[in-house]
């Protein structure tokens, strides 16, 4: 029996004909995938290999004769796996209703027409044992769509269909605690909490994550927030960290660094532009919920960290130095600070001036408007 994937257990002698998956979090669909190849490959361990097919590349109807063909004598199961093309939200075909067609004319959602329907649908009322077709179709998509309303049509004697959503941020740090043990270490919850606060929801980057804390530490069982801080094979998120903890502090000399780091790692302007934007505009909302009825300073900081609680020696400080930005920064004073941002953007695109003291410039600003209370007039900067 292999291990827990997000529909249980997975055994040889219950599989379905078909699985699908809709959703943000891809991660834990692969994940399925490979617990269903250590499933088939047996107790011995055995390599098993999966077919795997994008659409767009192939069609469905290449991909069912490759299904309905016997496996080999050596490998008694066959396994495949397709994958739709990524779609933003509220970005589906029509469903019937004159949406584009295919290159053949038939109509219905993009990579899944009224003829590749029927064809699923054929397969799918009797499909052939010991074969097991894996369906991924990634993006913000929700039940009502298309694509996912034909798939759940399908015998659920057949197929299972299972929305994978981006875990929020208990889910994140189960999962990674769980990383942790099954690679003999400990996260402690205060590494947790920094190591899921720097990577943020994305499910791979925090598994891999864990994998290079657990070379990072060596012999040591336990991986301390410092591991965390030290460990920085991911330098542009950790940097992009450090560039808002300078800016929370309003402290210059550690900006300028962390700037220097960012622009020399390859980090591109409009990105550092968006990190900066992104920080005055959570000073912004958290202004605008302080006036709110019933929203307590607790509750704001909360909703902007959820990763870190109280429990952790580092909340003290994160919180004083959020709302010391928070105090520190009337919205006039705000409202100004975007405005030269946006004229440094405006200069970023426009002119061939060079960003880093572009950015050392605003900083300065910044800073210097964070202990004034005040713009420096626009003659002076």
């Amino acid at each position: 029996m292999a291990g827990p994937t997000v529909l249980g257990e997975l055994r040889e002698d219950r599989l379905l004909a078909g699985y699908v998956f809709f959703g943000e979090e891809t991660c834990l669909a692969e994940e399925f995938v490979d617990e269903l190849a250590k499933t088939l490959a047996g107790p011995a361990g055995a390599e098993f290999h999966l077919a795997r097919f994008e659409l767009g590349e192939a069609r469905w109807a290449e991909i069912i004769d490759t299904a309905r063909t016997a496996p080999f004598l050596f490998e008694p199961w066959r396994a495949l796996v397709v994958r739709f093309p990524e779609r933003k939200a509220n970005a589906e075909r029509g469903w019937g209703k004159g949406g584009e067609a295919d290159k053949e004319g038939a109509k219905g959602p993009k990579f899944l027409a009224a003829h590749d329907q029927a064809i699923l649908r054929d397969y799918f009322a009797a499909p052939p044992s010991r074969t097991v077709i894996v369906v991924i179709i990634p993006g913000r998509l929700k039940k009502s769509d298309a694509a996912v309303r034909f798939f759940s049509s399908l015998p659920k004697s057949a197929v299972a269909v299972a929305e994978i959503k981006t875990l929020g941020p208990g889910a994140l740090m189960r999962r990674a605690a769980e990383k942790a043990r099954t690679l003999g270490k400990t996260l402690t919850d205060g590494a947790n909490a920094r190591l899921c606060e720097i990577v943020g929801s994305d499910l791979r980057l925090l598994m891999n994550e864990v994998e290079k804390l657990a070379v990072f530490v060596g012999e040591r069982k336990g991986i301390e927030t410092d591991d965390v801080d030290q460990a920085t094979a991911w330098q542009r998120s950790f940097e992009s960290y450090e560039l808002d903890d300078a800016l929370m502090a309003a402290d210059l000399d550690k900006g300028a660094a962390v700037l220097n780091v960012l622009l020399s790692e390859g980090e591109r302007p409009e990105q550092i532009v968006a990190r900066l934007a992104g920080h005055l505009r959570t000073v912004l909302s958290a202004q605008t919920r302080l006036r709110e009825r019933g929203k307590t300073r607790e509750d704001i900081f909360r909703e902007t960290y959820p990763y870190i609680q109280k429990t952790y020696g580092f909340y003290k400080d994160k919180y004083d130095a959020f709302f010391g930005a928070v105090d520190g920064l009337p919205p006039p004073l705000l409202n100004g600070l975007l405005g030269r941002l946006q004229r440094a953007d405006r200069l970023l695109k426009t002119t061939d001036v060079e960003p880093q003291p572009l950015f050392e410039a605003f900083l300065w600003e910044y800073c210097a408007a964070r202990k004034r209370k005040s713009l420096i007039s626009e003659e002076r900067s």
